[in-house]
């Protein structure tokens, strides 16, 4: 996927990853304090959210997993 950038982070366990929408593309977050497969997993899932357009939606975070765990 064009114009993604990836960055290990250390964050609170609790946080898997996060997705910044920025003008040139986005920037994925992942918690260095997490196993290898649980940032591929996190990092697929967060892929996912850029694919599906919903970083383009008008709602909070909550309601984003919400709809995406539905699909």
């Amino acid at each position: 996927m064009d114009n993604v950038n990836v960055i290990l982070y250390d964050m609170p366990a609790r946080i898997k990853a996060y997705t910044v929408k920025m003008d040139e593309g986005y920037t994925i977050c992942l918690n260095s304090r997490l196993t290898r497969v649980q940032n591929q997993i996190s990092y697929l899932h967060e892929i996912k959210h850029i694919q599906d357009g919903d970083y383009d939606l008008q709602c909070g975070a909550d309601l984003i997993e919400c709809f995406s765990h539905r699909k």
